[in-house]
């Protein structure tokens, strides 16, 4: 690893991008209610972008000890809750917004959902499932980013939706950006290098 010692990850180095769930892109607009226009939003983030990750242990007893050994599984991750900072004309909060709504209308008190999982035959295979969350979830791609804001790391989680849009802090004795803070869960985490940093010039 030619890294120098004061080559260290940086706080602020971090954006999220997401693919527009199908839903969410086919109902509403950011601004002319109409459809999303965009496939993927890009948001500037801080706070916690990585779950903490676990395979836990298990206790072996053998004579009048305990052994250690790997339990092979993985337990469900908890959710990933980041921080955000609003733009100026409060998109990408109106996004999280309604996607939100379409599991609950705020008007109208039910989901959006109107299809049931449920079976179909599938000619000379096992039944297929319909799952309406499909249309519903997407995958959300963290970056980190080095010095010179090039991608580094990814933190891909698939099968992402939201369950908590956090209130906007906003104060008029703070001059400096609102934040927001979101919560998602996701059904798996894929981490790969994007950028082999033992190629990059990090020799000083």
């Amino acid at each position: 690893m030619f890294q120098s010692i004061l080559n260290k990850a940086r706080n602020d180095k971090f954006i999220l991008i997401l693919d527009v769930p199908k839903a969410l892109k086919n109902k509403f607009d950011v601004v002319s209610h109409n459809n999303f226009k965009a496939d993927t939003i890009q948001f500037s983030i801080y706070g916690s972008p990585v779950p903490s990750i676990n395979v836990p242990a298990i206790n072996v007893p053998f004579g009048g000890q305990v052994y250690k050994a790997s339990s092979t599984s993985r337990p469900e991750y908890t959710p990933l809750t980041i921080k955000f900072l609003v733009d100026n004309g409060y998109s990408n909060y109106w996004v999280l917004w309604n996607w939100l709504n379409l599991f609950n209308d705020s008007k109208k008190s039910y989901t959006d959902l109107t299809k049931t999982i449920d079976f179909y035959p599938v000619q000379n295979e096992d039944p297929a499932l319909i799952n309406p969350m499909k249309d519903y979830t997407t995958n959300l791609y963290i970056f980190g980013l080095d010095e010179y804001n090039n991608k580094i790391i990814s933190f891909k989680y698939t099968g992402a939706f939201p369950t908590t849009l956090s209130e906007l802090n906003y104060s008029n004795q703070d001059p400096s950006e609102i934040n927001c803070t979101v919560s998602f869960v996701f059904n798996q985490l894929e981490v790969e290098l994007v950028k082999n940093v033992n190629d990059s010039d990090c020799s000083g």
